[in-house]
């Protein structure tokens, strides 16, 4: 009997287990995976945002510019040719045996220059003027008015000689009665060392291009004859109805050689005037300042007073003495001969 309730008893112990274990061996549910978000289109990365390191610049060599050629000037005239001094000695006296013709341009049919010539056909000289109606001279000449208003350039080599070659400068302005009047007139004589070159016009595209006896050039405007490059520059000319005030043709010369200027109101700036030297290359190691590059002389030691008033120094070894004496300074070189770095086209 007492076995019998220890079966039941541990019956009823197992039973009870079994209830207890049977929901621990049951499978845990799996729960179902989160939907998967929506594929997002990513920004492709900058080429800011990648190192630097990681680019490689590209291989490109510079071209050197290439340097624009200077324009070959075509002188197929008399007075456009290029040539050396004939001789050095002018003739004592002036013959006046030269005439006058002219060259003209177009459009407009106007007189580009006149050129001077012998009665043998040499050229010694040529001219232009700038008749107005401009910045350099307002008023315009009209000569059926009786107004001639101009700048006048008249550049003269006598018999091809090396002895004379100068530049003339003329200014015409009425007077305050609005007469013109010769003894008015603002003459500059001007002269250019070392004198490598007879002077020279010939016409290159829209402009008049002269060449100095340096070799330098100056830039002429075909229509209007105002200067407009190379080593001139120019101011309007003067209009002050008194002749006594009015100033010299403002016309300067910014060259590397020396030039040579006399002034007269009416007469020849040769006679009785006192004439500026200058220089474009003064003495490196001078201390006088801007006596450095100038210096006055009476026109009497330059020119004689005389006849033809011929300029004294016919070589430019003559007046380089005469320099480095009375200016402390000479006439630039290239070695041992008198030349100014330029080369004339």
């Amino acid at each position: 009997m007492k076995k019998s309730n220890q079966l039941t008893t541990g019956a009823y112990f197992l039973s009870a287990s079994l209830s207890l274990l049977l929901p621990a061996c049951r499978s845990t549910p799996i729960p179902a995976p989160p939907d998967t978000p929506p594929a997002v289109d990513r920004p492709e990365a900058r080429k800011d945002d990648i190192s630097p390191e990681v680019i490689s610049p590209p291989d490109i060599t510079a071209e050197p510019v290439p340097k624009p050629q200077r324009e070959i000037v075509a002188r197929h005239l008399p007075e456009s040719r290029i040539g050396k001094p004939e001789k050095d000695l002018a003739a004592r006296r002036v013959e006046y045996n030269t005439v006058l013709n002219s060259r003209t341009s177009e459009p407009p049919r106007s007189t580009a220059w006149q050129y001077r010539v012998t009665r043998q056909g040499r050229v010694v000289g040529f001219e232009f003027s700038n008749h107005g109606g401009n910045r350099i001279l307002p008023p315009r000449r009209d000569a059926v008015k009786n107004q001639f208003y101009s700048r006048d350039f008249q550049f003269r080599f006598d018999e091809r000689a090396r002895q004379d070659i100068h530049l003339l400068l003329s200014d015409w302005v009425a007077s305050r009665d609005r007469t013109f009047r010769l003894s008015e007139i603002m003459n500059s004589l001007m002269l250019f060392f070392p004198r490598s070159f007879l002077p020279a016009i010939a016409k290159s595209q829209n402009r008049n291009i002269v060449t100095l006896p340096t070799g330098e050039e100056v830039e002429f405007d075909p229509a209007s004859h105002e200067i407009v490059a190379g080593v001139f520059s120019e101011a309007p000319v003067d209009l002050n109805p008194d002749g006594r005030a009015r100033r010299f043709p403002e016309v300067d010369y910014h060259g590397k050689g020396v030039m040579i200027r006399a002034n007269a109101r009416g007469t020849d700036p040769r006679i009785g005037t006192t004439a500026l030297i200058t220089t474009g290359t003064p003495q490196h190691n001078c201390d006088k300042g801007i006596d450095c590059a100038r210096c006055e002389v009476a026109a009497k030691e330059l020119w004689d007073q005389t006849g033809a008033a011929r300029f004294r120094f016919a070589t430019d070894a003559e007046l380089d003495r005469f320099l480095v004496a009375r200016c402390n300074f000479g006439l630039p070189r290239i070695g041992n001969d008198f030349a100014i770095a330029v080369t004339a086209r």
